[in-house]
């Protein structure tokens, strides 16, 4: 029986500035029938930003409805880490104030303990070399997701994975931990807070590697849509680790899909 519906955003509820058709009525009407959550690799915002997002394509949430990249690697630093570290930042304002609400992070540019790094669409040569020099000094390094483009509406454009393999390759170093899909923190934490059971859940996503594989690995029946990355067609190479229990058309066919 399914008790809680988790959908990915990007893709998923919208592609781009553009909301995908269907879709805002068919969460409001799961909404009345169930727990409607919201999992996110992207980092720009923080949740009470992704509040006001929502909001503007009608859908209605909660902040603790919502995880996102940049939230819960705050609450990664500060349970690895501790509170008021110095951190170096590659990433927008989202992600600053999680880091500095959640995690107490001091955000400098040289002589870090961590460098953070997540998708900046005002990526610099002078952010990137602050960040390697900090790597190069031995600093921890997290990053929020390694998804390497972002879905919009012309096509692709570069993901933080994207931005992340510029330091990576510079400084010789893997990330000390990646926090977003497919590992299993994100996903982990926003069933723990709403006190959800994966075996109960459904996961709506539209990238095989990333969403896909997050549910699997967490026993949730994973659903893939077809508006994001993924097509009919990359399921049929997929490892079993990457297949979905169900393909749909839309995130709108979801209920019918459900018998919900």
């Amino acid at each position: 029986m399914v008790s809680c519906i988790v959908f990915d955003l990007d893709g998923v509820v919208y592609l781009g500035a553009s909301g995908i058709p269907g879709v805002a009525a068919e969460i409001a009407r799961l909404q009345k029938k169930m727990p409607v959550l919201f999992l996110t690799n992207n980092a720009t915002k923080s949740r009470i930003e992704y509040v006001r997002h929502l909001a503007a394509y009608g859908i209605g949430v909660k902040a603790a409805d919502v995880m996102t990249a940049s939230f819960g690697c705050a609450r990664y630093i500060d349970e690895e880490y501790g509170k008021g570290k110095r951190i170096c930042l590659v990433g927008e304002q989202g992600f600053r104030d999680e880091l500095e609400e959640e995690a107490g992070a001091i955000i400098v540019s040289k002589n870090a303990e961590i460098v953070a790094c997540g998708l900046d669409r005002q990526v610099t040569y002078g952010k990137l070399d602050a960040a390697l020099r900090c790597l190069n000094a031995g600093a921890k390094f997290v990053l929020a997701n390694s998804d390497p483009t972002i879905p919009r509406e012309h096509g692709a454009s570069p993901g933080s994975g994207a931005i992340a393999a510029a330091l990576i390759y510079a400084s010789g170093r893997k990330p000390d931990a990646v926090v977003g899909k497919p590992s299993v923190y994100l996903i982990k934490k926003l069933l723990q807070m709403h006190k959800i059971k994966a075996r109960n859940s459904v996961f709506v996503g539209d990238r095989l590697e990333i969403d896909i594989r997050m549910a699997n690995k967490m026993g949730m029946k994973s659903v893939l849509v077809l508006t994001g990355v993924a097509k009919r067609k990359d399921v049929a190479r997929a490892p079993k680790s990457d297949t979905p229990w169900k393909i749909i058309r839309s995130a709108a066919d979801i209920g019918k899909t459900l018998g919900i």
